[in-house]
């Protein structure tokens, strides 16, 4: 019988509370830190001060090793995407410290928030029902490749913390006041175009869930500013469109807002698998 836990960063959101497997999650939690920029930094003061996502450190994660080891086989570690933080670096760098029996199979999902959710409600589900480790990997490693995401990121200046960008370039973008979309591609994000005004990101939203056959998933992250994103109407659409796929709505949490920034909207899509 399987006996494997699944470990995942606190950046994953999930789309039910309660989910086949859930017990044999865990998530190790990253810090939020309080950052000024240098004094020569370009940004005016109010968009100088930014919060950090500090990613939990190699020792951090040897330590949940060892707990998890001594009730577990196998772990596996499913982490935000490896280009957008340190976090898969340290985890990898942790499992060659670990010397204790149990396995550890560390796996890039690509993605973060919704769709790594996805990933993990998936794996716990497979080993709950008993499937190999090496089963597990290779069932995600196919549902990675069809899961896709579109970010509008209207502060940029959280890009630039990310390494993303320069701090002028963040700038005038911001002062610009475009609403610019990525997409997110192998786990990078790749601008996608700038919109206008809410209307215009409204009418992107819909265009990119359009271009789906038939989505097993679709999921609406938002941050704290509604007025961006009406979503009564894409709600609508996708109701309309895709009568038979669930779609949800969730609150943009806080270990997401300090890396894309409080306003970022984030749309997930799970297609069909073939």
């Amino acid at each position: 019988m399987s006996n494997v836990c699944i470990l995942t960063d606190s950046t994953a959101q999930f789309t039910h509370p309660s989910f086949l497997g859930r017990e044999r999650v865990h998530i190790i939690p990253f810090n939020i830190q309080a950052g000024s920029q240098q004094e020569d930094n370009p940004l005016p003061r109010s968009a100088s001060v930014n919060q950090r996502l500090i990613p939990p450190s190699p020792q951090e994660f040897v330590q949940f090793y060892a707990r998890l080891g001594r009730e577990y086989d196998s772990i596996l570690v499913l982490t935000l995407s490896s280009l957008f933080n340190h976090t898969m670096e340290h985890a990898l760098s942790a499992s060659a410290q670990y010397s204790n029996h149990a396995t550890v199979e560390v796996i890039d999902s690509q993605t973060t928030t919704v769709g790594l959710g996805m990933l993990v409600q998936v794996a716990a589900g497979a080993a709950s029902a008993g499937a190999s480790l090496t089963e597990i990997e290779r069932r995600l490693r196919v549902i990675i490749s069809h899961l896709y995401m579109l970010f509008c990121i209207p502060e940029l200046t959280h890009l630039a913390h990310s390494g993303y960008m320069g701090y002028a370039q963040a700038l005038v973008g911001e002062m610009m006041g475009m609403l610019p979309i990525f997409t997110s591609e192998e786990g990078r994000l790749v601008p996608l175009e700038k919109a206008r005004t809410p209307r215009h990101l409204f009418e992107v939203f819909q265009d990119f869930v359009s271009e789906f056959e038939s989505p097993v998933y679709i999921a609406l992250v938002r941050g704290m500013n509604h007025s961006t994103l009406r979503t009564p109407p894409l709600r609508q659409f996708v109701q309309e469109a895709f009568p038979g796929t669930p779609f949800s709505e969730h609150p943009l949490q806080p270990h997401l807002a300090a890396l894309f920034g409080p306003q970022s909207i984030g749309l997930v899509v799970m297609e069909t698998l073939e």
